[in-house]
């Protein structure tokens, strides 16, 4: 259990002494103060259960007859220097709050204890006669008002005259409803008329005066009858305590509660609350807005020029934001960090928010000056705009989160507006993310093999191990649907040490001759394999993700699936994307020495989908690849002979062929689907290809059948 700090109980003892004068020794004051900071220290990490914890620590203060505002302020200032290390904000922010309003109520009773105590009194002393009567008046501290049944003020003392502005004498015989104040809301004499009239015997509430000079004092008034004989209402007596004090240090510490400290803005509470009352206040056809900025590259700020200048960069940020809106219809607060949000209540439609969007964005792209350094900040927006009735808060604040990353993502100092089929398309990506690991234990994936077939002396060079996923509700999903999600999740190391381990399982139970699919054919044997040459069994190709290239295990993954299934290790192929193995600097490093000590053992690497990528040239020398497999993109721009961009198309196969023998790689080309593109490729050079024009991808059991159609017949 962590104890508070150790000067925390000291400190905040010294303030409350100097803020107030409670009959209490320095030794007890200690101890009661004591465990104020206990409870402090080990304030719950929910917030509500921390603001419970400010409102007990507020009322033991007044208990102990710490009323004064500033001994509350004391309490703040002590508690703000001396907070727990490691207090979470939020938690720091719940306890400020609950402070400021458990020490409102406290004294709200105890000022009720107090009035009737000298309601009481004025009572007693009335009766009993004119000297106890002028005693009472005299001496009490607070403002006391007698009114007969008809409203006729009788004697006010000279607290509340001063309350007023005005001279006790001339104020009896008047009419109470004559210090009527524009100010006063219609409920408060409402409920002096019900009084008079004997409708209610009491009524309470902070009633609020404009002395004569201009001054605005507020008080706490709390009226009660005295009936006569026959029922009817004999007097009405008023006690008022002056709170104007503390009525500003709520104030303040309210403000304080919901302000953000650096900037000034409303902070994510007071967001909430505003928003809350602005929607269900909405009425039918009325549209809110609300755009959720987020600085881009605000942690190289920090890091590089330090804190302090990043809370200068904050501040600035926050102003130019503020001048960049209609102060009168929008409000601009900040989130925390360097997340800030702008309102736009009154939409009238997605232009609305595009225009204080475009603002924004344009106000922070002016250069910032900080310590000499001139600093260029962009911020990304996520924008979100709809029918204010029925949308609720915390919806609003989540679909502009939301959207905001469809900007960052979409390259940042711009802004995205939130699109719903999008979001359910999200939607539906996590929910099918959050299924994937489970369908490995249920057995929900399998595999298929689409064969990659010799250019130059024909058949089956290969085959390419394909995942796929026999979803129980969407049914059956291709790798396309499923595997970019696992790379995002990280589900991706599971999934491809699943199917490496399947494929090469698989692949060594292919039969050993491609021409007369015997098992055990050595290969001169047979007439036909005499004739046309004994074809080696093919390889399976697995496709390896970045994520899976950069884990330390996978030397070790691929040596026990080979050793498992007793395979050849140049029976398997590992197909690399460029971005896994093109970056020359330190972290592509590991990479390369694992598959440098792939290939030493004999497993072929295969670069997948090339020239989409990185394609770093001067560093494709070093890999210790095999293969370079051309993207379908180019393969499917080969136009026929005389159709625009025949020349083009043709010429880049041609570089990329050459560039690969350059190499002293071999070639395969994707996405072939016809003949004509078939024997344009061998024309250019290209040694191997694969597609539907050949086969589409096939289950284990049929792969024998298909190595019998496609192998060359004498």
């Amino acid at each position: 259990m962590t104890a508070p700090p150790p000067d925390l109980a000291s400190a905040w003892a010294d303030a409350l002494a100097g803020a107030s004068s409670v009959p209490m020794t320095a030794a007890r004051t200690q101890e009661f103060v004591g465990q104020l900071a206990e409870l402090v220290t080990h304030a719950p990490a929910d917030p509500e259960l921390a603001r419970k914890t400010g409102v007990l620590v507020a009322s033991a203060l007044v208990d102990a007859h710490y009323t004064e505002p500033d001994s509350l302020a004391a309490t703040m200032t002590v508690l703000d220097e001396s907070f727990p290390d490691g207090l979470d904000q939020r938690v720091r922010t719940a306890l400020r709050a609950g402070l400021a309003s458990g020490f409102a109520d406290a004294l709200r009773e105890r000022t009720r204890a107090e009035q009737e105590l000298i309601r009481q009194a004025v009572l007693a002393a009335h009766r009993t006669g004119e000297a106890r009567f002028r005693a009472v008046f005299r001496n009490t501290a607070l403002g006391i008002g007698i009114a007969d049944g008809e409203g006729r003020i009788l004697e006010l003392n000279q607290r509340l005259a001063h309350m007023l502005g005005l001279e006790a004498r001339s104020a009896r015989d008047r009419d109470i409803r004559d210090l009527k104040q524009p100010t006063d809301p219609p409920e408060y004499w409402l409920a002096q008329e019900q009084l008079l009239a004997g409708a209610r015997s009491a009524y309470s509430a902070d009633k609020q005066f404009t002395r004569p000079d201009g001054t605005v004092i507020w008080t706490r008034m709390r009226a009660s009858t005295v009936l006569a004989q026959d029922g009817s209402v004999e007097l009405l007596i008023s006690v008022f305590e002056d709170i104007t004090e503390r009525r500003q240090m709520n104030q303040q510490l309210l403000f304080q509660a919901t302000h953000d400290p650096l900037t000034g803005l409303p902070n994510r509470t007071r967001l909430l609350e505003h928003l809350t009352e602005l929607l269900r206040e909405a009425k039918l056809g009325e549209r809110v807005g609300l755009c959720f900025l987020d600085l881009d590259g605000f942690k190289g700020v920090n890091d590089t020029l330090g804190h302090e200048a990043g809370d200068r960069l904050l501040a600035t940020v926050a102003r130019r934001l503020s001048a960049a809106i209609d102060p009168a219809r929008h409000l601009v607060a900040r989130m925390g960090g360097d997340e800030f949000v702008i309102l736009v209540p009154e939409s009238k439609g997605p232009a609305s928010v595009i225009e204080v969007a475009e603002a924004a964005l344009a106000a922070l792209r002016r250069p910032f000056v900080l310590d000499e350094h001139r600093l260029t900040v962009t911020a990304s927006l996520g924008l979100v705009e709809r029918m204010a009735v029925g949308t609720e808060p915390t919806e609003l604040l989540r679909a502009a989160d939301i959207t905001l990353y469809w900007a960052k993502t979409e390259g940042k100092d711009c802004w995205a507006l939130f699109d719903p089929e999008r979001n359910a398309r999200e939607v539906d990506r996590y929910a099918l993310s959050q299924s994937l690991p489970g369908a490995l234990e249920r057995g929900e994936l399998f595999l298929e093999y689409q064969p990659i077939v010799d250019l130059v002396h024909g058949g089956v060079h290969s085959l390419e191990a394909l995942v796929r996923w026999n979803h129980p509700v969407r049914g059956l999903l291709g790798p396309g649907e499923f595997v970019p999600l696992a790379e995002e999740t990280g589900a991706i190391v599971a999934l491809g040490r699943w199917v490496l381990r399947r494929a090469v399982a698989d692949a060594a139970e292919w039969p050993a001759c491609t021409v007369c699919s015997e098992p055990g054919c050595p290969g001169d044997d047979s007439s036909v394999c005499e004739d046309l040459g004994h074809i080696q069994t093919p390889a399976v190709a697995v496709n390896v993700a970045v994520r899976q290239v950069r884990e330390p295990g996978l030397l070790a993954e691929v040596h026990e699936a080979l050793a498992e299934a007793g395979l050849p290790a140049d029976r398997l192929i590992l197909e690399i994307t460029e971005s896994a193995v093109m970056d020359p600097g330190e972290s592509g490093r590991p990479a390369l020495e694992m598959l440098r000590a792939l290939a030493d053992d004999g497993v072929r690497i295969a670069i997948d989908d090339f020239g989409t990528g990185y394609s770093n040239l001067a560093y494709l020398r070093r890999l210790p690849a095999h293969t370079l497999k051309i993207d379908s993109s180019f393969v499917a721009a080969l136009l026929p002979e005389g159709e625009p961009g025949h020349s083009s198309a043709e010429a880049i196969v041609t570089g990329l062929i050459t560039l690969a023998h350059a190499c002293e790689m071999s070639v395969t080309a994707e996405g072939v689907e016809t003949l004509a593109q078939a024997e344009l490729l061998r024309e250019l050079g290209a040694d191997l290809t694969q597609g539907y024009h050949y086969s589409a991808a096939v289950p284990h059991d049929q792969v024998p059948a298909v190595l019998a159609k496609l192998t060359p017949k004498a």
